[in-house]
Formats: C-alpha cells, structure tokens, sequence
C-alpha cells in the first residue's frame, strides 16, 4: 500500500487552510446562480483528493454548500458535525466491508460546524470531497474556539480539540 508520502506526491496535493492535503480534481463548466445563498455565481459542482495523516484533524470549518466525503484507501476517519441547532454527530467514514460502523459517504449538509481526525494513528485517511453548488474559498468559514464555544458549550472540550485558532475565526 502507498504511504501518504507516495500520495502527495503522486497526486501534487498541498497544504489545506484546515489542516491536510488536498487537490481540485473536477470543477462543472457550468454555473449556479443563487443570489439567496451566494454574491456570485458558483461553479454547479467541484470535487478534490482530500489527505490527512494519523496525527492531523480537519480544524471545524463550515461552507455554503452541501459536501459529500467518499472513503478511497488508508484509516477510517470520525467526522464531528455540528447542525445548526447544536446536535453533534460523529460519524466513521471508511471501508464498510472490514469495519461495522464504517460507511463509504457521508453527506454534510451546507452550514453545518464539521471537522475529522484519523482513527488509526499510525495510518492516513485518503477520502475524495464533492461540494454542490461548487466550492469557493468565498464561503469558507474555520471556527474559532471562542466563538463556536460559547455557540455550542456542551461540546466546548471536542471544538478546542478540533480548532487551529482558539483567539478569533479565520477566513480563508
């Protein structure tokens, strides 16, 4: 099996505002035009190799978009998702034939608080991630520990866990 070196390299992923690896692998040449939801129009659909090695977490983030994470090689991961009315749901997306709990997607729904960390330590997680509408850095939010915090205190102890900046919100 590859390690997460090979598929870095491989693949020419680079670093992830949130933590990880990723690579643009498919962006719609067609567009969405929803003034409700988004300033401008965004591509119909966009999709990446996402990275994370054993020690590394997906930092709690959320985007205006639904996303679809696709289990490819490697660890399972846990997803932490936080809905708007503060529900946390921890999934395990993974190789549904060598591991019960797993299942190969996972659809997070726009708006909600979500991060990941690698079950295997000693492994990696290579996952594939789908946004519709299409992803724009536009409406990219990392969550600060304060603000998601005192948002959702009952799961203050996992969002320190789970956040790069623990004074203010970072946008990409």
């Amino acid at each position: 099996m590859p390690t997460a070196t090979d598929l870095i390299k491989l693949f020419d992923l680079k670093k992830h505002p949130e933590g990880g690896y990723y690579k643009r692998i498919y962006e719609s040449k067609d567009f969405v035009i929803a003034p409700e939801l988004f300033q401008d129009p965004r591509l119909a659909i966009t999709s990446i190799y996402y990275l994370l090695e054993g020690n590394d977490f997906s930092a709690f983030h959320r985007i205006k978009s639904d996303e679809i994470w696709h289990f490819y090689l490697g660890s399972s991961l846990t997803l932490y998702v936080i809905d708007e009315q503060g529900h946390l749901q921890k999934l395990i997306l993974g190789n549904t034939t060598l591991e019960k709990d797993a299942i190969f997607q996972i659809i997070i729904p726009k708006n909600h608080w979500f991060a990941a960390t690698v079950n295997d330590k000693n492994s990696f997680s290579f996952i594939g991630c789908v946004v519709a509408p299409g992803f724009d850095f536009k409406d990219f939010e990392l969550a600060s520990y304060e603000n998601l915090a005192k948002q959702y205190p009952q799961h203050a102890e996992l969002i320190k866990k789970l956040t790069l900046n623990s004074d203010s919100g970072v946008k990409a």
